[in-house]
């Protein structure tokens, strides 16, 4: 026999970490970054999502994403999309390129596409059929030009 015992609340009703059950990081996702927006597993977009939040992708998306917070593919979801995003974590398949400051492949995300990212992690039985690009925080020194004449009699 077990007990179930209601969460602590906050004083406005609430448990205060997302989850009514009283587990959790405090947003309701799972998952460390706010995630905003949510498309279902029985909903299906097609077009342009842009914006600042986050998505979590749980059904199906064609189109181009652009946004600054975090992308969750979550198992089971089919996205076919150019994708830019502040973050983004692959569960389920995704069709397109990615750039993106940071990019985790879970051990059932599918990604056909290559990645540009700072930042790169995969689980084991992740899948990638492309290539990565990872590039430097800081932006990279100017390439030097050789010296004219003129410079470099200054210089000596």
């Amino acid at each position: 026999m077990f007990t179930i015992r209601p969460p602590k609340l906050n004083g406005n009703g609430h448990s205060g970490n997302g989850h009514k059950n009283g587990n959790g990081n405090g947003n309701g996702n799972g998952h460390g970054q706010k995630l905003e927006t949510v498309l279902g597993p029985g909903v299906y977009y097609q077009g342009n999502l842009s914006g600042a939040g986050g998505v979590r992708v749980e059904g199906g998306f064609d189109g181009q994403i652009n946004i600054q917070g975090a992308l969750y593919i979550a198992e089971g979801a089919k996205v076919t999309a150019e994708v830019q995003a502040g973050t983004v974590t692959v569960g389920g398949n995704l069709k397109g390129n990615v750039t993106s400051g940071k990019v985790e492949i879970l051990s059932t995300g599918r990604i056909w596409g290559d990645i540009v990212t700072t930042a790169f992690a995969t689980e084991e039985g992740a899948f990638l059929r492309g290539q990565v690009t990872m590039r430097d925080e800081t932006a990279p020194p100017p390439e030097s030009q050789p010296a004219t004449p003129e410079v470099a009699a200054l210089i000596a």
